[in-house]
């Protein structure tokens, strides 16, 4: 049996508890960034791991096709798109690890001994393409601007790890950086990766999507497991992300094993119940301000208790 805060043991959410249908839905349709990527890694289980996940996007009431909706009027509730990873810079994030510590050029030679072609990341693009692409791949800003300004026989050297089908970091390798600037104000980028055996994937993410539905408490597990599998079929994925509260612990299990990931309702509250006094964004100037005439948020985040 799977044991989760999700859970009520055995008993049904009633109708009407928490919030209304429309509610999670407009909650979804305002989210920030940050809790977009948390219906990823905080789910159970989760979709992703942190590193994994480039940019996220949300849309809301998107039509199912017809040949996959009643009367052709079905709909998903949301459908969150985000770049999963193939590679990931050593130290881009505060969970990654630091760069390998290589002591001398025999350790260095055991993981680099095979190295791939030039290949060019972009060609021609402005330099605020650039640097912006750079900065997504985890560069810093220093570090961004020392690749861009590099001179023509220069190399930027950084410490990589590809990514496992199961997420996990691989053994490390060392992706070879250069820049081309032009007159016409144009940028090239390419790069040669130094591995220790199987070729990483170079910079290319591939972009996934995933069905987000919420949990209607008043129809039947069934049923609500209907509407999950009419989602995946129409995008043809496996996995789903059901927001729900309150599941009792057979039903929690039978979500999972069914492949969908499941995500607390009430962690939506506070996107549409915004309050400057008992707000923990520091660095907002209405932070802590009882006159604050602010009713919803994209950036809330409640106060913990005990802090």
């Amino acid at each position: 049996m799977v044991s989760s805060p999700l859970a009520q043991p055995f008993q049904r959410a009633q109708p009407g508890n928490g919030l209304s249908a429309a509610d999670p839905q407009l909650a979804l349709a305002v989210a920030d960034d940050g809790f977009l990527r948390s219906l990823l890694t905080e789910s159970l289980p989760a979709i992703a791991h942190p590193h994994e996940i480039g940019s996220v996007t949300v849309e809301v009431g998107v039509p199912l096709p017809q040949s996959h909706s009643a009367h052709g009027q079905g709909r998903m509730d949301a459908l969150l798109t985000f770049e999963h990873i193939n590679c990931v810079l050593a130290g881009s994030y505060p969970d990654a690890p630091p760069l390998p510590d290589v002591h001398n050029h025999r350790e260095y030679q055991a993981i680099t001994p095979c190295h791939s072609d030039l290949a060019t990341l972009a060609q021609n693009v402005s330099l605020t393409e650039a640097e912006a692409l750079l900065a997504r791949s985890g560069f810093d800003p220093d570090e961004v601007q020392h690749i861009i300004n590099l001179p023509s026989q220069g190399w930027h050297k950084s410490w990589w790890y590809s990514l496992a089908p199961d997420g996990f970091l691989t053994v490390p390798f060392q992706r070879h950086i250069r820049s081309r600037c032009y007159a016409d104000g144009t940028v090239t980028l390419q790069f040669k990766d130094h591995y220790a055996q199987q070729r990483p994937e170079g910079f290319h993410s591939q972009p996934q999507k995933l069905p987000v539905i919420v949990h209607s408490p008043q129809i039947s597990f069934c049923d609500n497991l209907a509407q999950i599998n009419l989602s995946r079929q129409a995008l043809e994925i496996p996995q789903a992300i059901l927001i729900a509260d309150n599941l009792s612990e057979l039903e929690v299990e039978g979500y999972i094993r069914q492949n969908v990931s499941l995500y607390r309702q009430r962690s939506l509250e506070h996107l549409l119940n915004a309050n400057c006094r008992s707000c923990a964004q520091t660095k907002c100037p209405l932070q802590g301000v009882d006159s604050s005439p602010v009713l919803a948020c994209r950036s809330f985040r409640p106060v913990e208790v005990g802090t």
